[in-house]
This record gives structure tokens, sequence and C-alpha cells, in this order.
């Protein structure tokens, strides 16, 4: 569970950049659903898209790329910061599509 802040920003016409930061709690259960321990992350994301306009601009599509980042983790357990370590903590390439409706 967490909360996140937003940050997009247009550069030319509808091409636009964002900047996602998360905090995260999380819950660590074993394979029988038992919790393990409570733990907590930060992370981000980086994306690059554009905004479409449709019908008169009522409504939108922002197609886009990202990098994500996770910098901040805590309180992991050892069976799953094994795993955790054989990964970057960065991912590229990660496709979006938002869409919305404007009143």
């Amino acid at each position: 569970f967490g909360v996140a802040l937003v940050y997009q920003r247009y550069l030319w016409k509808g091409l636009y950049t964002g900047v996602h930061v998360m905090n995260a709690f999380q819950k660590f259960v074993d394979e029988d659903g038992n919790k393990i321990q409570n733990g907590f992350q930060i992370f981000n994301t980086y994306r690059l898209g554009y905004h479409f306009k449709l019908f008169n601009n009522r409504f939108f599509i922002e197609p886009s790329i990202a990098i994500t980042h996770r910098p901040f983790e805590t309180n992991m357990p050892d069976s799953f910061k094994k795993l955790d370590d054989k990964w970057t903590k960065f991912f590229f390439g990660e496709p979006g599509l938002h869409f919305g409706y404007n009143f």
C-alpha cells in the first residue's frame, strides 16, 4: 500500500515527461500466505510520452515509455533478498497508456 506523487511537464506540443515517486508499505508472506514481516520501498517511474487530444479535447490518451527504479528498500527477508539481488534496481522500456476525460 502506498501513495504516489507525480510531476508531469509538457515539453513541445503533446510531448511530455513525468516523474512518479511512490512510497509503498510491503507485507512479505510465505508460500502458505502467512506474514513473515513488513517492509518499505520507494518506487520511481521516469516517463516520456505523447498527449493526444480526442473528440474536441474532451478525451485524451497518452502512450508512453518508462524507466522504473527502486532506490530504497527496508526489512526485506533474506529469502526474498537472495532472489531480488539477482536483478537490477532499474527496468528499461516499461510501456504505459494513460487515458482520461477533460471536464
